[in-house]
């Protein structure tokens, strides 16, 4: 600081009121860079200071410093003002159907800057991801845990129902509307309790208090694999309304009216985690959710 105001001012009098300092102390200190550094970096003379070429040359690279240093600063108010950073996004597979796409895409409009990671997990390894701090957003399905809540923020942003999905040509086809006794002798397809536990054991707990174990004759990674075993005619399966759109021209979807069954999906995030940048990805979140969630 010191050198590159004098260097400037070509006046260690003028330098010295500039940095509040005295004349002496300035002095000092120049004195006592050129020792450590072995180099003269002025001609003084009793009219004027002039630089060296090794100080020209030292002047050159503070000036470089100095920018780069304005803007490591700058960078840095903007990382805490969240318009860059990096966000750790957890999810499961039937998120990819949900609000999960146009939100992340919205975001990255907003806030191009900021590097988005996204990984894929069942919801009960996201949650501990998240108290571990490996994730900063979790797409989940919100089971009203009032021990997570103690931890965790929730903003449910859609109600999903439970629909049969059947194939076109099924007998059951034509039909408005199924209960789940309806299903108690037919194929099943279900998602794996491994890809999503708790869709696994509520619909196993739904059959069993309709009066019946279900006849799983396949299980599947994904939910897209899930539709796509119903199109190809192995069986019929439950999924959320959300996927109801996969495989339109060889899957019909039916209302399950006995006994309905919901969930609720949600973005949840950590109480402790006060970054900005989460703060305005759950905003953007906000703006997509319905008035009624």
């Amino acid at each position: 600081m010191y050198f590159a105001e004098v260097a400037s001012q070509l006046h260690f009098g003028r330098a010295a009121e500039r940095l509040h300092a005295s004349q002496q102390s300035v002095s000092h200190q120049i004195g006592q860079l050129e020792a450590e550094l072995g180099l003269k970096l002025f001609k003084r003379t009793t009219r004027k200071v002039e630089l060296t070429f090794a100080g020209e040359a030292l002047l050159t690279e503070v000036r470089l410093a100095f920018e780069h240093l304005k803007r490591g600063v700058e960078e840095a108010h903007r990382a805490e003002s969240g318009q860059r950073g990096k966000l750790n996004i957890g999810y499961f597979g039937i998120m990819l159907y949900s609000i999960l796409p146009s939100a992340v895409r919205r975001y990255r409009e907003l806030y191009p800057d900021v590097e988005i990671v996204m990984r894929e997990m069942d919801s009960f390894l996201l949650e501990q991801k998240l108290l571990d701090g490996e994730i900063d957003i979790g797409f989940s399905i919100d089971l009203n845990d009032k021990h997570s809540e103690t931890s965790m923020n929730w903003l449910p942003f859609s109600t999903e129902t439970i629909v049969i999905a059947l194939p076109k040509d099924h007998r059951l086809a034509a039909k408005e509307k199924l209960v789940l006794s309806d299903l108690a002798k037919e194929p099943i397809i279900v998602l794996n309790r491994v890809a999503s536990p708790a869709q696994f054991d509520a619909f196993v707990l739904l059959c069993r208090q309709a009066g019946f174990s279900p006849n799983i004759i396949q299980e599947a990674a994904s939910d897209q694999a899930v539709s796509g075993l119903v199109a190809a005619g192995v069986g019929i399966a439950l999924v959320m309304s959300c996927t109801s759109k996969l495989y339109g021209n060889d899957i019909v979807y039916l209302p399950l009216t006995d006994p309905t069954y919901e969930f609720k999906l949600a973005v949840c995030w950590l109480h402790s985690n006060q970054a900005k940048q989460v703060e305005q990805f759950v905003e953007v979140v906000r703006s997509f959710v319905p008035p009624d969630q």
